[in-house]
């Protein structure tokens, strides 16, 4: 079940190298069963889409998403699609960070634009992060972990329930999954140009969703802090990391610049509203403290323009954080809870399931009960994957962005989403083999498969 090599085929046997040479990667059965995960996640998404979810869920954000793509592959950019369905008014939008409607677009640019076919086309980028979270399971713990990891992947209703939503948690969690490869990546390969794949893969959870940038500080920098004394170039590898991630969000950040004139946005102007939602007696002190009140959030957002709106809302929640200072932790508390679904679980099923319908409720409780089991088990894989000497903190670092998340705003389901590819990671660790002597070897499986080889100087012992 090992990894292949990448062999040349070519006339190097004959001691003349070839003038082009053609790779190819030698597949073995561990990519069979890679391959047939992926394809159980594509088919249990499918057949949510099609025989649960139904094409008729175009509510809420979705709507935004959906109708953001169409206007994207009309060539109007990145236009507000609600101000343009509803109220024919072409204007800036910048609600939500750009990568899904990116990936829609290009659906739509191919002619698929209907809301049932966004659904079918997040459906195989769900399945592509079956794939990456397989890839990231073998590389942190063996093939076997890897294994797991992705059947969990393909299962998980948190998962692949925002497929058939057409949310942006889609784009997120296939994001985070991506950073969580390129941090081990990194840590058995501390060199710029690994750090430069890093940086780049969290540019991309940003623009997916703007809280992720977090992901930045909390994974780049203990890194290299703990591979200190084997990295090669550790300065330089932080900041190439970091000058990545800025590359890829500073076009988005620049175009909004140049287009918003009554008011600065970087990644998103999102932030005010969400926050007036939940800033408010209703969140802090009602039955759904914790949550979002729909009333509080129409009363703060005021305004002829988004821009005034945008601003009312900063000046109605910022006057009542000032008054009500003392009962933040409690309400923190209760929005984290309500993510992981500890808090008032039944009550935040019967909320999430008046958002997005009815029939969710079967596959909340689901999610609810399967997040209760992982959150159990995955202390005992995070002890497992510290006796085998591999570092727990990227795994731990979307899980902490989340939840700070939460806790600055509300607890919602779909906020927690991102993190559960590392969740399923801490649990597939549970098969991580005993700590070997060699560096990065896994005494049952050989090498950590696909790991570069390590660094020949002294590793540091003291990581997280």
């Amino acid at each position: 079940m090992g990894e292949g090599p990448l062999v040349a085929d070519g006339d190097a046997g004959q001691g003349q190298a070839p003038l082009l040479m053609r790779w190819r990667l030698r597949l073995g059965p561990w990519h069979l069963w890679l391959a047939a995960l992926v394809a159980l996640g594509l088919g249990i998404r499918l057949g949510y889409v099609v025989g649960w979810s139904g094409p008729d869920r175009e509510t809420g954000d979705a709507i935004y998403y959906h109708e953001g793509a169409n206007l994207l592959a009309n060539g109007h950019g990145f236009i507000h699609p609600i101000a343009m369905a509803f109220a024919f008014r072409e204007m800036p939008g910048a609600d939500h960070p750009p990568a899904y409607i990116v990936y829609l677009a290009a659906a739509s640019v191919a002619g698929f634009r209907s809301f049932f076919e966004h659904q079918v086309w997040s459906c195989f980028l769900g399945a592509a992060t079956v794939g990456v979270v397989g890839f990231a399971g073998r590389r942190i713990a063996g093939n076997r972990a890897g294994l797991i990891a992705a059947g969990l992947a393909a299962m998980l209703p948190t998962l692949w329930m925002p497929d058939g939503w057409v949310l942006s948690e889609t784009m997120a969690i296939f994001a985070t999954a991506l950073v969580i490869l390129a941090a081990y990546r990194c840590w058995d390969d501390a060199r710029p140009r690994s750090a430069l794949l890093l940086g780049a893969a969290i540019g991309i959870a940003a623009l997916s969703r703007s809280e992720l940038l977090a992901l930045s500080p909390l994974i780049v920098l203990p890194l290299f802090w703990f591979r200190r004394a084997s990295a090669q170039r550790p300065v330089a590898s932080v900041l190439v990391a970091f000058a990545a991630t800025l590359v890829v969000i500073g076009p988005w950040v620049g175009y909004n610049l140049a287009r918003f004139d009554d008011e600065t946005v970087l990644l998103s102007n999102n932030l005010d509203r969400t926050m007036a939602a939940s800033w408010c007696s209703d969140g802090f002190y009602g039955p759904i403290v914790g949550y979002k009140s729909y009333p509080c959030l129409e009363a703060a957002t005021v305004g002829d323009t988004q821009a005034e709106e945008n601003a009312h809302a900063r000046e109605v929640w910022h006057a009542y954080a000032r008054d009500h200072l003392g009962r933040v932790p409690a309400v923190a508390a209760a929005r984290v809870g309500r993510l992981w679904g500890l808090f008032r679980p039944a009550q935040q099923v019967d909320l999430e399931a008046t958002i997005v319908g009815g029939p969710e409720r079967r596959p909340t409780w689901a999610a609810f009960v399967m997040t209760w089991i992982l959150l159990a088990l995955a202390p005992l894989g995070a002890w497992r994957l510290r006796r085998r000497g591999r570092p727990i903190f990227p795994l731990l670092a979307p899980i902490v962005a989340v939840s700070a998340g939460a806790a600055l705003t509300f607890g919602q389901l779909r906020y927690r989403m991102p993190a559960d590819p590392a969740l399923v990671l801490l649990v597939a660790g549970l098969a991580a083999a005993p700590r070997s002597t060699t560096s990065g070897a896994d005494p049952a499986e050989g090498t950590v498969p696909g790991a570069e080889p390590a660094p020949e100087r002294q590793v540091a012992s003291a990581a997280t």
